[in-house]
């Protein structure tokens, strides 16, 4: 007991040298969260404030719930004599389910706002055993001191990931949180088991729904000669859809399919493919217990350019040949036309999509298309402080973008407001740039969601198979413009092969790597970084790091013989074979 309560003096003294001095003062304190307070402080939050976000739009029956309820039972069950309150939140951090094993504890956690339908992000709220697990994808545990605002600090909780088990993602975050004078470390044990215990019932969950695509699926083929493509869990496809179109085209089309099943969009969509043929597709999504679980695509060829007798009340989607900046992506022409489509009509407009994928560089660029000198201002919305207003624009036209919307307070401060006022009323069109999916609520974005009269939704990194070439060419010009480097076609497969979660920023990171390890020439797969060529689900450590890039440098060396690789490294086959499959290496 005395050596916990010493510990807990040490990061306190850390915490307060970090807080007033900075990264060096976390001296002694685990990397975890010595990083986290970092990302804390660098989002510009206030160790001393503390607000937490409230959200009414939540699906409290989800999927996630459902498969979560019986182990929670089971959980508070088990821990009826531990004075705990179990968590159970949502893959944007917000309390979907609570349980209290203890009352007394449950009455705390209220005045730190703990329950249903709060956010918990760590961009928002500072180190804590919900948002921190997201950032790092792994269980943590925050103890005392160890959380960034001054409010958590009479807390302890631990986390642990439910990763999706198809997709590999955090699906949501179960978490345990006492008192830290009540701290005990096998806490940690129980909640990483039954958060493993939810990924198991999301799986079994799965296969109702692939039930429900498959049998949508074989109805749509029913029809003799009709190509018909189905995503869900996996990729089918039938003889007519093989016949109508190669590999690689049923690689783009099944990647549009995606792209709309996101999008719910159910239109009829004409997609032009670079031989010039017009592939017309119909898709209905496939619904299991309110979600949407995938999507089955009926595909012709339009060989004379106009609709059918039966399709006179369809909305067509028609997708141009060439595409904005080059892109040969439809779901990114899409998404391109759109947002030219609203900034062309002066319409204000929120670009959703996953962190990295391009929100506000398509935003920029389309605006540049037809007003290439008027000014284009950015607000972090993050960091609201930034509320100068723009000056007016010469021709009476302007772009004022909101990064980040949806990280505002519930109340948006009134100098921002008042920015927003000047700036629209000068000429400016109102952009934002959003990582979630607006609600119709009007707390949503601070209350600023009914200053939009549009959103579009960005295709992530791994829908845009055909813009890969032309994106790592443009990376590597940007990055090193008097370099002759190219990228190998064995290097390009290791591209192509990765899901890149992190998008585009991830995909620079990549090349910056590579072009550190090969200045000029040809770039190789070896010069890529290990992660490139991995599936693993979770964060590693940094000695697992340099253990994953030393085996993928030496089976590349060795061309995949597994056996002279253990032997260079030192190790059995048996154990070379184990860390292959623990670090998800492919390709090589």
């Amino acid at each position: 007991m005395r050596d916990r309560r010493d510990e807990q003096l040490r990061i306190a003294a850390a915490r307060a040298d970090f807080l007033e001095y900075g990264p060096q003062g976390a001296a002694g304190v685990g990397d975890v969260v010595a990083a986290s307070w970092s990302r804390s402080a660098s989002a510009g939050l206030d160790a001393d404030k503390y607000t937490v976000a409230f959200h009414d739009d939540i699906d409290f029956d989800s999927r996630l719930a459902r498969c979560a309820r019986p182990v929670l039972e089971r959980l508070t069950g088990d821990m009826s004599d531990v004075p705990v309150t179990i968590a159970l939140t949502d893959a944007q951090a917000r309390i979907v389910d609570r349980r209290d094993c203890s009352t007394a504890v449950g009455r705390v956690l209220d005045r730190v706002d703990f329950d249903r339908g709060y956010s918990f992000e760590e961009s928002a709220i500072g180190t804590n055993g919900v948002g921190t697990v997201f950032e790092v994808g792994a269980p943590v545990s925050v103890v005392g001191s160890e959380h960034f605002n001054q409010s958590l600090v009479q807390f302890a909780c631990t986390g642990a990931p439910i990763l999706d088990p198809l997709t590999g993602r955090v699906a949501g975050v179960l978490d345990a949180s006492m008192l830290a004078e009540s701290w005990n470390s096998l806490v940690d044990a129980l909640v990483r088991s039954a958060a493993t215990d939810i990924s198991r019932n999301l799986l079994l969950d799965r296969s109702q729904d692939t039930r429900a695509v498959f049998e949508t699926y074989l109805r749509a083929s029913a029809r003799p000669g009709r190509a018909v493509i189905a995503l869900g869990e996996t990729v089918m496809a039938n003889e007519a859809a093989r016949s109508l179109l190669n590999p690689d085209e049923q690689a783009i089309i099944g990647q549009y399919a995606e792209y709309l099943m996101s999008k719910h969009d159910n239109a009829l969509h004409t997609v032009t493919l670079d031989s010039g043929r017009q592939i017309r597709m119909r898709t209905k999504h496939i619904t299991s217990r309110g979600d949407v679980v995938g999507v089955v695509a009926v595909l012709d060829e339009d060989r004379f350019g106009h609709r059918g007798a039966d399709e006179t009340d369809s909305r067509i989607a028609s997708l141009p040949t060439i595409s904005a900046g080059g892109m040969r992506s439809p779901s990114w022409i899409s998404a391109y036309n759109e947002v030219a489509h609203s900034l062309t009509r002066n319409t204000s407009v929120i670009v959703l999509g996953e962190p990295g994928s391009g929100r506000l560089s398509i935003l920029t660029d389309a605006f540049r298309i037809e007003s290439p000198a008027a000014p284009i201002v950015v607000i972090d919305a993050a960091d609201p402080r930034q509320t100068t207003s723009p000056p007016t624009p010469d021709d009476g036209r302007g772009l004022l973008v909101l990064r980040h919307i949806d990280s505002l307070p519930a109340q948006v401060p009134q100098e921002l407001r008042s920015v927003i006022d000047d700036a629209v009323a000068a000429g400016y069109i109102l952009a934002a740039t959003s990582s979630s999916r607006p609600s119709t609520t009007a707390r949503t974005y601070g209350g600023l969601v009914a200053r939009f009269d549009h959103s579009v939704t960005l295709p992530p990194l791994r829908l845009r198979g055909p813009d890969l070439q032309l994106l790592v060419d443009r990376i590597l010009k940007s990055i090193a413009p008097q370099r002759n480097t190219r990228i190998s076609p064995q290097a390009m497969r290791v591209i192509s092969a990765y899901s890149w979660p992190q998008n585009l920023t991830q995909l620079h990171t990549a090349l910056e790597s590579a072009l550190h390890r090969r200045p000029v020439g040809e770039i190789q797969p070896e010069d890529l970084p290990g992660f490139c060529r991995t599936t693993a689900h979770r964060v590693l450590t940094t000695l697992e790091i340099a253990e994953r890039d030393a085996i993928v440098r030496v089976l590349g060396e060795c061309g995949g013989n597994r056996a002279r690789a253990a032997q260079v490294l030192g190790m059995s086959r048996s154990s070379i074979y184990r860390k292959i499959h623990t670090y998800g290496i492919t390709g090589v």
